[in-house]
């Protein structure tokens, strides 16, 4: 005796199925986009109400349980009025620094010497990884507008590393199409919409991937470290991006522009990738197992930073060059980018250094 066969047959039962899906797809938009509740924070992606207990023992010497966590606006440290904050600190993943403990960050250990000194300076994290000088801009439109009273007297911008690889995307201005839609309609897609949210943070999360950004356990350390036969040539490497340059230049005046409108004053600090290390003015290279030089982009790097501390000192905001002051070495850091606790310690304790006299 045969089955009974289902009324419509396959086409109907792909019907049922995709209905299913879009409906599913429906009630996730409403829920989780910006539709109906919370703020619209848009393509930005900030953790909100956010603890975590990782082991960082395979990532560096003494690593072990660290605790992270991020308050309800998506903010890191100690603080108890959003309307006084003295610096709030903006970056990347060497900002954020997720595999380091609350009270081993360079931004806690800045707070820390300051208090430590008898000052009370409030210095908040909201640190995002992956962000360049795109994202940073974009934090002041859609995520700080959204933190009631939210306040600081300086705004700190530890940037550079990401910007290299926004270089090495292309990147000179902003281009991502929709279908045909209209700028404002996307725009609001774009601030609003949770399935085109997850779009941008899956490409965003696999360009990290290709470009190393993401954190990753492996570093330089125990490595010999040579002279390459050619040393790095800083002007040929501003010659080669110069278009790119011009473009992280426009991406600096704007950023200044939004701090100041925000009622900050900006700060722009500089820093160094782990690919190269210099040692007595000279810039070696590690060399790997198959014996050759890894090239570590020391001249890409100090394109970057020469142009953010020329436009800083244009727009005379408050500049720290920490990759010309400040050289890592061994146990520094835990893969290409992060620094380790003690090497972000140093960080802290230089830029209080630097500070102390100004942020008062």
């Amino acid at each position: 005796m045969s089955e009974p066969r289902i009324r419509g047959g396959w086409p109907r039962t792909v019907a049922i199925n995709v209905g299913m899906i879009l409906c599913i797809l429906f009630v996730a938009e409403i829920v989780f986009g910006g539709w109906v509740f919370g703020p619209r924070y848009g393509s930005l992606i900030i953790p909100k109400d956010f603890q975590r207990r990782f082991d960082a023992t395979n990532l560096y010497a003494g690593g072990g349980i660290i605790y992270y966590k991020r308050d309800e606006h998506g903010l890191r440290g100690e603080f108890d009025d959003l309307s006084k904050i003295d610096i709030l600190v903006i970056g990347g993943s060497t900002t954020n620094e997720l595999f380091i403990d609350e009270k081993q960050t360079w931004s806690a250990v800045l707070g820390q010497e300051f208090r430590r000194h008898g000052q009370e300076v409030v210095v908040v994290n909201a640190g995002v990884d992956g962000q360049s000088t795109i994202g940073h801009i974009k934090n002041f439109d859609l995520w700080f507008p959204k933190i009631p009273n939210l306040k600081a007297r300086y705004a700190l911008v530890y940037v550079g590393i990401n910007d290299l690889h926004t270089m090495d995307e292309g990147y000179i201005a902003e281009s991502d199409s929709l279908l045909a839609l209209s700028r404002q309609t996307k725009r609001f897609l774009m601030n609003t919409s949770a399935l085109y949210g997850l779009y941008r943070n899956i490409r965003g999360m696999m360009r990290a991937r290709d470009a190393r950004l993401i954190h990753a356990t492996g570093s330089f350390d125990g490595l010999e470290w040579r002279e390459p036969s050619r040393p790095p040539d800083i002007a040929a490497a501003e010659r080669k991006h110069a278009a790119k340059l011009a473009a992280y230049e426009d991406r600096l005046r704007e950023l200044t522009r939004r701090i100041r409108a925000f009622g900050a004053r900006p700060i722009f600090v500089t820093q160094h990738r782990a690919g190269y290390r210099v040692v007595g003015g000279r810039v070696l290279s590690p060399v790997m197992k198959d014996g050759t030089l890894y090239v570590g982009r020391y001249a890409d790097q100090m394109a970057i930073n020469r142009k953010t501390m020329r436009v800083c000192g244009e727009l005379k905001a408050i500049c720290i060059d920490l990759a010309s002051d400040l050289l890592f070495g061994e146990n520094d850091t835990y893969d290409l980018f992060h620094t380790t606790p003690p090497a972000s310690r140093r960080i802290g304790l230089y830029l209080y250094e630097k500070l102390k006299d100004i942020v008062r």
